[in-house]
């Protein structure tokens, strides 16, 4: 016992079986044979009514004919009788239990209900339960099967533990082939123990080096942080497959286990942030997998070199490298030069690297290519792709089993770690796995699942769990003006965003046009006019704003105009006045936002703004707070960063600016997250490099609804 709360759980020192049957084939006959079957030390405890005995194992009429007290409850009975067997349970000592039955949260009003009591009964008797709509879990280096469905034949004690909120997710992680288990838990609806809290029990658990998750979502996004960084602090890795990305999945997720899934970039930058490897199938997760519990030592930087003997699985390797967006960095001269002396006089030094059909037959000129690029400085980690599917014949497994020989030898006084991988899913040949493995080389298979991997696993140096720049402080005026839902102007909204630290135009309010026509002056040509009203979310509509106005005539006539507009197409509108504002001069147009994502906080979203919004749906996310550096990455994600970075001889834009802005933006997150629901700033003007940036538009909606809306300047 490692003294974790969930010890109880995952590794009980006695099991009592409510539901235990004698007849083959059910549920609480599997069960009991599970537990015999695969030699668990402990006490086990049938329940049946009348039976006296169930596989051979004395069974009990009643929980309190148990002469004493038992640790977890497995419970073989259906929904209806889940909450009163564990009522009994809970006065014999039991302290965990794993419900298999369905009938929950997932199935609607009455199972929710049923589901909310189960939660409660567990608080107040401190149980920790597994499920319920669960395969349950399985503790295999301990023997100790609290499991519903029978484990594979082939299944070998290892050092991965599977994390699933579907049954389907363990039987098929737990069927590959490629890794041995140390835990497989079907967590199914969660009701009281979760992903989180199973993480940080393998934290502490000396017999998992990696936790692979098949999850539909996160309901504690800070529990779950806090349970990947133990992870880490132990050494251990986390790779994760979410489900329920694309709206058809979200909706699935949500009839299945009644969770409700967030939107996949909300999710990605969460993981991203937690320093765990984010995957999009079972196939990426499968070769994550095996790539970090194989891999012994910790790059560092990004840059991926990659070798094989055909120029044409070089071509692909390049086809697949763009689509991932996988870094294959240019080599040094010094490398360049090296790999000449190496090379036949055809070939040529590049990355990715056709060691060309020679160096099959020499290895000196194959480990000698591995040497000069694992020496380069750009490259972090080598890949060395060779296809050898288990079919090929024993000539050819000779041959290239010696490339396996080469890279097993060298790999441990290589200046940077290599990968093996195989363009071609679906099994290695033994000659050429066997002394790679023995050599902890991991060995992948199919080209974009394991570049992915690869990509994924050194991408973890990017994670941070905390920006740790000082943050602004709230303004208690701003706070009780948000949680009383009372709309602002335009005027106003500026105002907060100003008080901010951002970036906004230079503007007055008007009266009167002669007021307007002095404040132009006073601003200076060429101005904007805007209705001032917070009944108008959209000014353009009703004609409440006029652009690019160049003389005091045009501001006076525009004045009078807008006045009439609004009158005749909003008369019951409320106007303030007219604002005055100065013209934005050339740029880039980009829309900067914050939405809530719960439960995550708020998310920063930037993208292409003004008329593009709608016409090219560009757009990158990341959870607050973000650094400027962050923000840089950011925009760089996005379309309109093409522009931005001066497309076709266009004068660069001040990404730096507007990473600063995003960054400050982020901080209103943070001050007040509570009584903010979403901020919209469209446009923000981008001007020249060295020229800053300005807020045009914004729309503020407080957490409790009442919009704070701005004007419009497009």
């Amino acid at each position: 016992m490692s003294g974790h709360p969930l010890d109880v759980l995952m590794a009980p020192r006695s099991i009592m079986v409510l539901g235990a049957s004698p007849r083959e084939g059910a549920l609480g006959n599997t069960v009991v044979k599970n537990l015999i079957q695969s030699g668990y030390k402990g006490e086990i405890h049938p329940v049946h009514p009348t039976a006296p005995e169930v596989c051979g194992i004395a069974a009990f009429a009643s929980v309190s004919a148990i002469p004493r007290p038992v640790e977890c409850a497995v419970v073989c009975l259906s929904a209806d009788k889940v909450l009163s067997a564990l009522d009994e349970a809970a006065t014999h000592g039991v302290g965990a239990a794993v419900i298999f039955a369905s009938g929950f949260a997932e199935t609607g009003a009455e199972g929710a209900a049923r589901q909310h009591a189960l939660s409660e009964l567990a608080e107040r008797t401190g149980m920790k339960i597994c499920g319920p709509n669960c395969l349950g879990l399985a503790n295999i280096h301990q023997s100790i099967p609290l499991y519903s469905a029978a484990l594979p034949e082939t299944l070998e004690k290892g050092d991965v533990a599977v994390l699933s909120h579907s049954g389907s997710g363990c039987i098929v992680l737990s069927s590959t082939g490629r890794f041995g288990i140390s835990h497989l838990v079907s967590v199914g609806n969660a009701a009281v123990v979760d992903v989180d809290q199973y993480l940080d029990y393998l934290a502490d658990d000396d017999a998992t080096r990696v936790a692979a998750l098949f999850i539909e979502t996160i309901r504690n996004p800070e529990a779950f942080a806090a349970a990947s960084l133990r992870m880490r602090e132990a050494g251990k890795a986390v790779v994760v497959l979410k489900v329920g990305r694309s709206d058809m999945g979200a909706a699935a997720t949500a009839a299945h286990t009644g969770s409700l899934a967030g939107a996949a970039a909300v999710y990605d930058d969460f993981f991203r942030r937690c320093g765990v490897v984010a995957v999009e199938d079972i196939d990426e997760l499968v070769e994550a997998v095996e790539l970090l519990r194989a891999m012994r030592r910790k790059p560092t930087g990004k840059g991926i070199a990659v070798l094989n003997v055909s120029g044409g699985e070089i071509a692909l390797t390049c086809d697949v490298a763009q689509r991932i967006g996988l870094d294959l960095p240019e080599l040094s001269q010094a490398t360049k030069a090296r790999l000449q002396e190496i090379l036949p006089s055809f070939g040529h030094a590049a990355n990715p690297l056709d060691v060309t059909g020679v160096a099959v037959f020499d290895m000196a000129m194959y480990g000698g290519a591995i040497e000069a690029l694992a020496s380069d400085p750009s490259v972090a980690l080598v890949a060395v792709s060779q296809d050898c599917p288990s079919a090929i014949g024993k000539k050819q497994s000779q041959t290239y089993g010696a490339i396996a020989d080469t890279v097993a030898r060298l790999s441990p006084s290589l200046p940077r770690p290599v990968v093996f991988y195989s363009n071609v899913a679906g099994g290695i040949h033994p000659r050429i796995a066997e002394p790679l493995l023995a050599a902890r080389v991991p060995v992948l298979q199919g080209a974009r699942a394991s570049l992915l991997a690869i990509k994924r696993f050194l991408n973890q140096n990017d994670a941070a769990f905390d920006d740790e720049r000082p943050r602004i402080a709230a303004d208690p005026k701003w706070i009780a003006r948000f949680a009383m839902g009372e709309p602002l102007t335009e005027r106003e909204a500026k105002q907060f965003l100003g008080d901010a630290g951002l970036p906004v135009t230079r503007e007055a309010l008007a009266t009167s046009a002669i007021e307007a026509r002095d404040m132009a002056a006073k601003i200076g040509f060429p101005v904007v006019l805007k209705v001032e009203s917070v009944d108008l979310p959209h000014k353009s509509d009703v004609g409440g704003v006029r652009l690019d106005l160049r003389t005091t005539e045009a501001v006076e006539a525009a004045y009078e105009e807008i006045v009439r507009n609004v009158g005749a197409k909003a008369p019951r509108a409320r106007i303030g006045g007219v604002l005055v504002q100065e013209m934005a001069g050339k740029g880039t147009e980009v829309i900067a936002g914050l939405t809530r994502q719960d439960p995550f906080g708020m998310a920063v979203v930037v993208g292409a703004g003004g008329v593009l919004v709608e016409l090219i749906g560009d757009s990158a996310l990341a959870l607050a707070p973000i650094s400027p550096e962050r923000a840089r990455d950011l925009v760089a994600g996005t379309k309109i960063n093409k522009l931005l970075a001066g497309y076709r001889g266009a004068p660069a834009g001040d990404v730096a600016a507007l990473a600063q802005l995003l960054s400050r933006l982020s901080d209103i997150a943070v001050a007040y997250g509570d009584v903010l629901e979403a901020v919209d700033l469209n446009p923000v003007h981008v001007g020249v490099q060295g020229s800053g940036v300005r807020i045009l538009d914004a729309l503020i909606i407080p957490r409790r609804g009442a919009a704070i809306q701005t004007g419009e300047q497009a």
